[in-house]
């Protein structure tokens, strides 16, 4: 640090020689100031006290101001023992009296009747502190500059009292007056070696050494200075120093010194000393002495030996086995590191070999046989080289046995397979009110089973998964059981009728089951859905086979009750049949009318079943308008109408999407008949409702836009305004319905 000797600095010394120090101007000051050191040292920290020299009677508003430079100063916390007053911290630009420290007391003018209170009852005495940090930069003889400030309002928010800005200053000092004595800093150290390691020859090896401090307030280090030693015959050192990082290693003979200083460096791994491995054996490398320290302590200590926690790593040299594809270490991590001298043994992953090997070791080759197990190599001294030379599948015998084998169901009754060959054999259909169970031993042999359209039963021993015993024989156990499971057929849905009468509704569970369906495709679609609960309550829905002759298979039934749904669903219409027209042009919209031609009739499905049908848009039933006569001259017509936005053109393709075919009632029929008109036109009411004016005034408002929905004028209605039946809404309707009432 800089020394320098200001003429005025043996004045402030004795002026400050007694803490606290109180810096009072004339008798006229409101408010002082008191720090609580007068010769602070760069990095220390200072707090100043501020004092009401003069009680606040008969004002409403107080404010006090500490003026500082922040090149020097850092404000760091700020104390207030009045309520209510608050405190606003400004740092301006660079300079003498630019930053600020600022507090208040407002009441508003007295409209804040419980801060006025606060304000004229308070007395002189200290009313808040304020702590700063000299800054590190400062140097020895130079003044810290500062000044107190405040004023006194009265009700009218004019400054009452002025405080005079009042300047004094504190200088930086060196401690004793020549050399700053630094407090050593408790640091706490602790320093550990990394985890043991394996390698073998000619392999890379790092072992972190790590520092840790139990003092919580360290957080990093500058300079360090250890010692280690290891066995140079067993590792070759390749850490070295390193002058842009201040790194120095020194290696001598198997000592190795390392130091290192610089910029602060965060705990944790302090270090990593790399070797290489050169030989087969084990050796330590030890941590002997190690000191660490932080830079403040550099300036008046020496740095301290730090805690060895964990002083060594073992460095356990390896033979390596190298093994083909297919084998793996039978050690229980897997490795394939084996130490000097020692056994390996390795299997092969796929036992349904034999498999040929080639084992090279200290310069010697032989090979041998592994017949799906494990192979060991003894005493170890050197790496190893494992090749195959081939492999070949196993075979294993079949035996077919049980009941159903004696039944004849399964034929032959022994065979062969070879790994990794599948093989497919049948199991007959016991016939009704038996089943047939399979059973392989070993039990780790994997399977297929299909049920067959006959009944019977396809198995699939696959190959990939094949078990012997230790005969290398694979048991099939096939048993002729009766069959228990009794279950039942569950009907349901709107076209439930179709399902035939002839039908059963019990089958055996496992057994192929036929059913029947009687469909009336004349108007209806159907939908066929199958399902049952398994009995892990999941919904399974298998897929009936189509026999084409109206009958339905599903294949090998559950041991559970089966439902069948028949659901069924109007065709849909002929486009042909189908036409759209603008009704009416509305003056935001446009109505189109959808029209379906052809008459509606019924069809007799035996003698005394009836069944009507009618169309529908959106599930409205449409209006018979058979008046109309088709552009082809085909006579009947049922028709809606539907309003579009304007500009947006309502096509026949869009129409098809909402038109439906559905079965109805005769009472359906005859209700929905609009062809009285010609007879009775009255328009706003029902069959034999009165002909009237009001009928004219309707048709007017209807084709001059007054309705642009059907909330207030039906469907209905609309359909009958049409008074010239030409499928279009206008000012010549209500001409002639006016004609038909005598004007």
């Amino acid at each position: 640090m800089k020394k320098r000797i200001f003429s005025f600095l043996l004045a402030l010394a004795m002026l400050f020689s007694v803490t606290p120090v109180v810096f009072a101007a004339e008798t006229a000051q409101i408010f002082t100031l008191t720090f609580d050191n007068a010769t602070p040292h760069a990095g220390d920290t200072i707090t100043a006290t501020i004092y009401m020299e003069q009680a606040p009677t008969d004002y409403y508003k107080v404010t006090s101001s500490i003026e500082y430079n922040k090149d020097i100063l850092t404000y760091v916390d700020y104390t207030c023992s009045w309520e209510d007053m608050t405190c606003a911290v400004t740092e301006k630009r660079s300079g003498d009296y630019k930053s600020y420290v600022d507090f208040k007391i407002d009441s508003s003018r007295g409209t804040n009747t419980d801060v006025l209170d606060k304000i004229q009852t308070r007395q002189t005495g200290a009313i808040a502190t304020v702590t700063f940090k000299v800054n590190e930069s400062c140097e020895a003889g130079q003044a810290i500059n500062y000044k107190i400030r405040g004023t006194f309002y009265n009700s009218s928010n004019s400054a009452a009292i002025n405080n005079p800005n009042v300047g004094e200053a504190l200088v930086v000092t060196e401690q004793g007056g020549s050399t700053i004595t630094v407090p050593k800093t408790e640091t706490g150290y602790s320093v550990s070696m990394g985890a043991d390691q394996q390698a073998i020859g000619g392999q890379k090896v790092r072992i972190p050494v790590t520092v840790a401090s139990s003092e919580k307030g360290i957080t990093g280090f500058n300079a360090y200075d250890m010692t280690f030693t290891y066995d140079p015959e067993a590792l070759t050192l390749s850490t070295t120093s390193d002058s842009a990082a201040n790194l120095t290693v020194e290696d001598n003979n198997g000592t190795v010194r390392v130091r290192r200083y610089g910029a602060t460096v965060a705990l944790g791994e302090a270090l990593a000393l790399e070797f290489t491995a050169n030989k087969a054996t084990s050796s330590t490398v030890t941590l002997t002495a190690a000191k660490f320290d932080l830079d403040a302590n550099s300036i008046n200590f020496d740095a301290p030996a730090a805690t060895i926690t964990d002083a060594d790593t073992t460095v356990k040299a390896l033979w390596n086995v190298s093994l083909p594809d297919g084998f793996v270490s039978a050690a229980a991590d897997g490795s394939t590191l084996v130490e000097d001298g020692a056994d390996f043994t390795f299997k092969a992953v796929n036992p349904n070999y034999e498999y040929t090997l080639r084992i090279t070791t200290n310069g010697q080759a032989q090979e041998v046989t592994v017949k799906g197990g494990s192979y060991t190599i003894e005493n170890v001294t050197d790496n190893v080289q494992v090749t195959m030379v081939s492999k070949v599948g196993r075979t294993y015998t079949l035996k077919f046995v049980g009941s159903g084998v004696d039944a004849g169901l399964v034929t032959p009754t022994t065979a062969t397979v070879q790994y990794p060959n599948d093989y497919d054999f049948t199991v007959k259909f016991p016939g009704t009110g038996y089943k047939t169970t399979v059973k392989f031993a070993p039990s780790d042999n994997k399977f297929d089973v299909e049920r067959l359209e006959s009944g019977d039963y396809a198995y699939k021993l696959l190959g990939n998964y094949l078990v012997g015993d230790e005969n290398g024989e694979i048991t099939v156990t096939v048993e002729k059981v009766e069959n228990t499971a009794k279950k039942d057929i569950i009907v349901a849905g709107s076209g439930s009728e179709a399902f035939s009468a002839d039908n059963a509704l019990t089958f055996y569970a496992g057994e192929n089951y036929t059913f029947k369906l009687d469909k009336n495709e004349q108007y209806y679609d159907y939908e066929l859905v199958v399902w049952y609960t398994d009995s892990s309550n999941h919904t399974v829905r298998p897929t009936p086979k189509d026999n084409g002759d109206g009958t339905y298979t599903i294949v090998n039934m559950p041991n559970a009750d089966m439902h069948i749904t028949i659901n069924k669903m109007a065709k849909a219409l002929d486009p042909d049949a189908v036409d759209v027209v603008k009704y009416l042009e509305l003056d935001n919209k446009t109505m189109y009318m959808v029209t379906v031609w052809g008459e509606l009739s019924h069809t007799n499905l035996g003698s005394t079943n009836t069944t009507y049908i009618a169309y529908t848009y959106d599930d409205n039933l449409m209006y018979d308008t058979s008046y109309y006569t088709a552009p082809n001259g085909t006579k009947g017509a049922s028709s809606w109408l539907v309003i579009a936005d304007k500009g947006e053109e309502f096509t026949k393709e869009e129409a098809l999407k909402h038109l439906k075919l559905v079965e109805s009632t005769e009472e359906q029929n005859k209700s929905l008949s609009l062809v009285y008109f010609g007879i009775d036109p009255n328009v706003n009411g029902s069959k034999g409702g009165q002909l009237d004016i009001n009928d004219v005034q309707l048709v007017y408002d209807m084709y001059n836009g007054l309705y642009e929905s059907f909330e207030q004028v039906s469907v209905k209605k609309f359909l009958l305004a049409d008074q010239t039946l030409d499928r279009q809404l206008n000012s010549a309707d209500a001409v002639k319905l006016a004609d038909k009432l005598g004007y």
